[in-house]
């Protein structure tokens, strides 16, 4: 995985007001094969369960064991250099959370599904990270062989919001984050993360159009906002 760019952005220059900090980062993904490797070891490890207290143990253990061992053996172990439409999401989810961790100081939660209980329906959020400034980040990962869904991942954010997802959440996450990080959560201080799949060379064309879209205005309130590209 390699970075090839992380901006501050001056949503100035789209003619908006942010109240907080904008990022963009543009990820490209060179070793398929090898970065399913990688996240194997990612999902496998279940060291956070280690430090919960006996009953989320058990019980976080029996959540994540099924679903560890689905991701591995059906999705990840199978892939040979080319992105099924299944492992693009996680692949996009994953790599959003690694450049967050390795250049912004982040702390990677555990992966949202292998913790959440199955409902009905679109769960929620697809990853979570803990911000250098105590701030809980809900992420959301799109993926398209074809196309540039940042749209549809900016807009599944403010549909969430709208549903309360994120306020859902907290009675889950905050076993893995600080307490600062739920009680600003609790205030209404979080950050949002949109990772999609980029297709096509147009880079700055590709970001500029998911910043000046009406959904992202939606999210400048919020003291955190990043949009991270991941090319294939």
């Amino acid at each position: 995985m390699e970075i090839i760019n992380i901006e501050n952005i001056d949503m100035s220059k789209y003619g908006k007001i942010a109240k907080g900090s904008v990022y963009k980062i543009h990820v490209r993904i060179d070793d398929i094969e090898e970065r399913a490797k990688e996240l194997i070891k990612t999902i496998s490890d279940k060291s956070w369960i280690s430090g919960l207290d006996i009953i989320e143990q058990i019980s976080y253990e029996a959540r994540a064991e099924k679903t560890i061992t689905k991701l591995v053996t059906e999705i990840f172990e199978k892939v040979d250099n080319v992105v099924t439409e299944e492992f693009g999401e996680y692949l996009v989810s994953e790599s959003a959370r690694d450049s967050l961790c390795d250049n912004f100081k982040h702390i990677k939660l555990p992966l949202a599904e292998i913790w959440k209980e199955k409902k009905t329906g679109n769960p929620g959020f697809d990853f979570h990270t803990e911000s250098e400034s105590k701030l809980l980040s809900f992420g959301e990962a799109k993926y398209s062989s074809s196309s540039n869904p940042h749209t549809d991942a900016i807009n599944q954010i403010v549909g969430f919001i709208a549903k309360n997802k994120d306020k859902m959440e907290l009675t889950d996450l905050k076993h893995f984050c600080s307490k600062e990080a739920v009680g600003n959560a609790i205030k209404g201080h979080k950050a949002y993360v949109a990772a999609f799949s980029v297709n096509g060379q147009q880079y700055d064309r590709i970001f500029d159009t998911a910043l000046n879209s009406k959904g992202f205005e939606e999210l400048l309130g919020f003291p955190e906002l990043y949009i991270i590209g991941v090319e294939v």
